[in-house]
């Protein structure tokens, strides 16, 4: 599917509305705003002037997930109301960039911004194709050295020139391996960093988090209790780590900035402690003894840091993968996360990611869910609250998955490794949050993990795929399409409208349009994913159709308040959206 490429501007944010004081009233690009313009202006409109001595560092960060610190110039305008930020260089195509706001920001009447402020979005690639060609395997072992199990995996920029370098832990021989970039998409050798104290290091995260302007790399031991973090000295070089005890056996790890101080934190999903931990950062890279969450959920196995209920600051979402689940823990400003709901997965969680799958503003949560050999969906309605999931077969044992822009469309595909099938799976997305044109790509043994990034800056997203018992690194390539090959539009064969009002009280109007006659139907599914009331089920002309829903199930009765989802299906399509029911 191929669509215009969308630059989201000022998008309101909807819970400062209601407050007074030093507070953010838009931003853009839009909260997890998708093909964003890789050198876009960043802009925040306040409720009070900003105080200029207040600007810098720990204040103001723009971040790239691979390309690191984006560095730029600060303008207030509107009277110091508005704070433009011109990066000095192009985003990486295709990352996720997280913009943060401190406590440290002023206004000119002595004010602080309170809990601070971040929001996350996409970069644009280039229209390519989903054909991905392999054009390189590079063995992480050394001559003659046996088995390392290499996996998880980086892809920042550790020496700041421009190109993705790549940073993979080896569980067998407790270190880290990082190749550098050649600047046209390939690597040559590696340099070794060991980790003192390690233990089958996985789960890994890039950030700066003692603000000096370099990538940092925080990696999670998998079969005791430490998080070890390398600080980078921005020529490619890792220095020598320190470990934090969080609780044993660490799988999962995100990192976002809990308590608004500017300076990032990580959070944990410890398997074998069966709780969440996070580490509070000093404000000089070190960090505090970890805080301890003990959750509902059954073996936390992944995590993935993103803003559930939109309120400026990012939550937690933590994948279990014995009672099969997302936990969603909502972060307070202050330092703590608290549990919101739980949602099932219909599969054993091995690791998820999130974004905005189907175009509505909201951030979704993906999950491989290993034993069950699915990628489940799981829409937001960017209350904290996610739909009931929506499966899609993938290869034997789907241990890792991971979104992008791969086709350059405008939206998110989706890629599992798929350790058992020795292969990873490329699902394409059709703008709404359905995934259909499935391919594969070959491992040797066994796939493992894959990265999405523009490895060779031609706009487009390529993938580097480990195979973990082989331990090499598969390079596939993807290039972009030339623009007269570019396919038009499809014709939309059907559409379906946010309702109104949402939330709702009393009636909540829904409307939808069809191309073509045909049958259609149109449900209201509760966060089960039970329907409740089918408001149509028949033989229907085209064009556009309105109905109404009063909250009240097939029998007339009235439902309880919270979260549904409303979904129109057709033999050859299907579309859905949340409802926020208050009564």
């Amino acid at each position: 599917m191929r669509k215009l490429l969308v630059f989201l501007l000022f998008l309101p944010v909807v819970h400062s509305s209601a407050q007074s004081g030093f507070v953010v009233d838009s931003v853009s690009p839009g909260l997890n705003a998708l093909a964003v313009a890789a050198g876009a202006p960043i802009v925040i409109d306040l409720r009070e002037p900003v105080e200029a001595a207040s600007l810098g560092p720990a204040a103001v960060m723009a971040f790239g997930r691979w390309s690191g610190v984006m560095t730029g110039d600060f303008v207030l305008e509107n009277d110091g109301h508005r704070l433009r930020f011109t990066p000095a260089r192009d985003f990486l195509a295709g990352e996720l960039v997280t913009v943060s706001l401190s406590r440290r920001l002023h206004s000119t009447t002595g004010a602080a911004l309170g809990q601070g402020f971040a929001w996350q979005f996409w970069i644009a690639t280039r229209p390519a194709s989903l054909d991905l060609q392999e054009t390189a395997r590079l063995p992480v072992r050394t001559p003659g050295e046996g088995w390392i199990q290499t996996y998880g995996a980086y892809a920042g920029d550790l020496d700041e020139d421009g190109y993705t370098d790549f940073a993979v832990p080896n569980e067998r021989t407790n270190d880290i391996r990082v190749f550098m970039n050649d600047g046209k998409g390939g690597y040559g050798g590696f340099s070794t960093y060991p980790i003192p104290g390690g233990a089958r290091p996985s789960t890994n995260e890039g950030a700066d988090f003692d603000l000096d302007g370099h990538i940092d790399f925080a990696v999670g031991n998998s079969t005791n209790d430490r998080v070890t973090l390398f600080r980078g000295d921005g020529t490619g070089a890792l220095l020598p780590p320190s470990n934090y005890p969080v609780g044993g056996g660490v799988r999962g790890l995100a990192v976002l900035d809990l308590n608004g101080d500017g300076y990032p934190d990580i959070a944990t999903a410890n398997r074998n402690a069966g709780n969440v931990s996070w580490l509070l950062n000093e404000g000089d890279g070190t960090f505090a003894p970890a805080v301890h969450l003990t959750t509902p959920g059954v073996l936390e196995t992944a995590a993935v840091a993103a803003d559930a209920n939109e309120d400026g600051v990012l939550d937690l979402f933590v994948g279990a993968l014995g009672s099969q689940e997302i936990l969603v823990l909502l972060g307070d400003g202050a330092g703590g996360l608290a549990l919101h709901s739980r949602f099932p997965t219909r599969g054993n969680v091995w690791m998820i990611t999130a974004g905005d799958v189907n175009g509505d503003g909201h951030v979704d949560v993906v999950s491989a869910n290993a034993d069950s050999d699915t990628a489940s969906i799981l829409l937001g309605d960017g209350t904290g609250g996610l739909s009931a999931p929506f499966c899609y077969d993938t290869g034997a044992f789907a241990l890792a998955i991971d979104l992008g822009d791969l086709d350059g469309d405008g939206d998110l595909d989706l890629v599992t490794s798929d350790y058992n099938g020795a292969s990873w799976t490329l699902y394409e997305n059709a703008g709404d949050g359905t995934y259909g044109n499935r391919r594969t790509l070959a491992a040797t043994t066994a796939g493992s993990c894959a990265v999405l990034h523009d490895r060779d800056r031609d706009g487009t997203l390529d993938m580097t795929g480990i195979d973990e018992r082989d331990d090499l690194l598969f390079l596939f390539t993807n290039a972009p399409l030339a623009v007269d090959s570019v396919p038009p539009p499809p014709t939309v064969s059907l559409s379906l409208a946010p309702a109104f009002p949402n939330p709702f009280r009393e009636r909540a109007t829904l409307s939808f349009t069809l191309a073509s006659e045909g049958p259609a139907r149109l449900a209201i599914y509760d966060v089960l994913g039970r329907a409740v009331r089918v408001l149509h089920d028949a033989f229907t002309p085209r064009g556009r159709h309105t109905l109404t829903w009063d909250g009240a199930d097939t029998a007339g009765r009235p439902l309880p308040a919270g979260t549904y989802f409303y979904r129109l299906e057709t033999p050859t399509a299907t579309r859905s959206h949340a409802l926020l029911y208050l009564r």
